[in-house]
C-alpha cells in the first residue's frame, strides 16, 4: 500500500539525516486502520475528522452552498453528526457502526461498546479522536458515499434536463 511505501521511505530518510522530517505515523506507529485503507477513504476520514469534508456545513462556510440541507435525505442540516448518526439514507450502515460492529471479526466492536456511551451523548470529535473506533469509521466510509458530492451532481444534471424539456412545450 502507498502508506507502507511512504513509511519505509521516511525511515530511510531518517537514517540518512538527523534533520529529516518525521511523521507521527512513524514515530508513534500511526493509526493502522487508516494506514491500511485506500487513500481516498483515508483522505475522507481525515477531512471529516478536521471538519473540512465535502458536507453541506463546510460548503456553506466556504461559500459554495447557500443552505445546509442534506442532499441524501433532505434533512434541514447536513453536519457530521447528522451523517453518522441520523441520516435516513445510511440507517443500515449507522446501525453497524454504532451497535453491531462487524460480526465474525475478533476485536471489532461497535462504537457504543468501545466508548461505553450511547451515540446520542457522543460528539463525533471524540469518536474520530479514539483510535479504537477508526476501523468502524473506515468501514462506514467504505460502504457509504459520506464525504462525497456525487449524488448532488446527478441531481443538478437531472433538474437542468427537466427544466429544458419543460421550457420547449
Amino acid at each position: 500500500m502507498k502508506w507502507e511505501e511512504s513509511k519505509e521511505e521516511i525511515i530511510k530518510l531518517r537514517k540518512k539525516s538527523k534533520h529529516s522530517y518525521w511523521y507521527d505515523l512513524v514515530t508513534r506507529g500511526g493509526n493502522s486502520a487508516v494506514m491500511g485503507a485506500k487513500k481516498t477513504i483515508a483522505a475522507t476520514f481525515y477531512q471529516l475528522k478536521s471538519g473540512h469534508a465535502l458536507i453541506a456545513k463546510y460548503l456553506l462556510r466556504i461559500g459554495k452552498r447557500t443552505d445546509m440541507k442534506c442532499w441524501w435525505c433532505g434533512h434541514e442540516y447536513q453536519t457530521r453528526d447528522h451523517l453518522f448518526k441520523w441520516c435516513k439514507r445510511w440507517k443500515r450502515e449507522q446501525k453497524r457502526l454504532w451497535v453491531d460492529g462487524q460480526e465474525g471479526e475478533e476485536g471489532y466492536e461497535g462504537v457504543e461498546k468501545v466508548l461505553k456511551k450511547p451515540k446520542i451523548s457522543l460528539p463525533m470529535s471524540l469518536v474520530f479522536a479514539e483510535e479504537k473506533c477508526s476501523q468502524a469509521l473506515m468501514d462506514f466510509l467504505s460502504n457509504t458515499d459520506v464525504g462525497r458530492i456525487c449524488g448532488v451532481e446527478e441531481e443538478a444534471e437531472n433538474s437542468d434536463h427537466e427544466e429544458s424539456s419543460d421550457g420547449g412545450v
